[in-house]
């Protein structure tokens, strides 16, 4: 049974330095080290943060802002909110709270959040800003969650403002854990 384990170590650590080709875990694949970090508001991300690791078998790590939003803060039509405000000035990074994470023995990060003005929140930018030297040659999923928007211009702020980053396409969520497989192995 150990040099079974030995030759399917081997194969896999060869197969994985001879491509190009970055594959996330899911529950059948034990190679890969995985974490589902997210943001919440309302609930509908860590919903779809359960989703992703219940196809990888990712432990979950909720990102908490050290103020937390309220009501009026995601209030989209004030433009004196919290939200609005981040969002006309992208270099406000709100805090956040420290993860319980050692990134060293992980391979591959999904980033979930919600929507808010076509974009990731500004509590992602700060994730991505404290801890970029950390997640640099992982490779990182952003998931969110909205009712109209589409991830597409999340995919190109996150693209553009962390060019350092492996970041790949993303998908908006819930989706059937085949789609959800057919993201990760794109």
């Amino acid at each position: 049974m150990n040099i079974f384990k030995y030759v399917l170590a081997m194969t896999v650590a060869i197969a994985m330095s001879c491509g190009n080709t970055v594959q996330a875990q899911t529950k059948n694949d034990s190679n890969m080290k995985t974490v589902v970090v997210y943001f919440t508001h309302s609930g509908n991300t860590e919903l779809a943060a359960k989703q992703v690791a219940e196809v990888t078998g990712a432990r979950m790590i909720r990102l908490l802002p050290e103020q937390p939003y309220s009501s009026e803060d995601v209030d989209w039509v004030n433009e004196q909110s919290r939200c609005t405000q981040e969002h006309l000035n992208q270099s406000l990074r709100p805090a956040i709270k420290p993860i319980d994470i050692d990134f060293a023995k992980v391979d591959t990060v999904f980033v979930g959040f919600p929507i808010w003005w076509h974009e990731e929140p500004a509590v992602i930018r700060t994730f991505l800003d404290n801890y970029s030297e950390q997640l640099k040659g992982k490779v990182i999923f952003p998931f969110c969650t909205s009712y109209e928007s589409p991830m597409s211009e999340a995919d190109a702020t996150l693209k553009k403002g962390y060019p350092a980053l492996k970041i790949r396409k993303g998908i908006r969520l819930p989706a059937k854990s085949e789609e959800i497989k057919k993201w990760i192995f794109q």
